[in-house]
């Protein structure tokens, strides 16, 4: 926690945001409307997102290693 307000609102908005879509793309799996590999693309898309966003911000590097651990654990 922080002592300004608006960064724990907004980490809290973050993980919220997250974990909806990281629950839709596996509920569309799980229902068939998504295959298995469109399942892997969709990750391995946001796993490219996420490295042309670190190429513009290289500083905050330890923060987008965290999120492409994240990423790449869901592609298992």
């Amino acid at each position: 926690m922080t002592d300004d307000p608006r960064v724990d609102a907004l980490a809290a908005s973050e993980l919220v945001s997250s974990s909806l879509l990281a629950s839709l793309v596996g509920m569309l799996g799980a229902k068939g409307v998504l295959s298995d590999q469109e399942v892997h693309e969709i990750y391995e898309q946001a796993l490219f997102l996420l490295e042309q966003h670190h190429a513009a911000e290289p500083t905050l590097g330890s923060i987008y290693d965290a999120a492409r651990r994240v990423l790449e654990a869901e592609m298992r």
